[in-house]
């Protein structure tokens, strides 16, 4: 996100980012790709940029 924020070109950068995704996904099953999406969606966003993680 901070690559967004900061650029002059967001529709650009975002553009690019979405090209190599579909590059990385082009010959992947459709299963595959369904189930990467599902666990990066219940992942949610990244933790905050220099956030120590939480571990017990």
């Amino acid at each position: 996100m901070r690559l967004l924020n900061t650029s002059a070109a967001r529709e650009a950068v975002l553009g690019g980012l979405l090209g190599l995704i579909e590059l990385y996904f082009r010959h992947e099953e459709g299963d595959k790709v369904d189930g990467f999406l599902t666990a990066a969606h219940a992942a949610g966003p990244p933790p905050a940029f220099g956030c120590k993680p939480f571990l017990p």
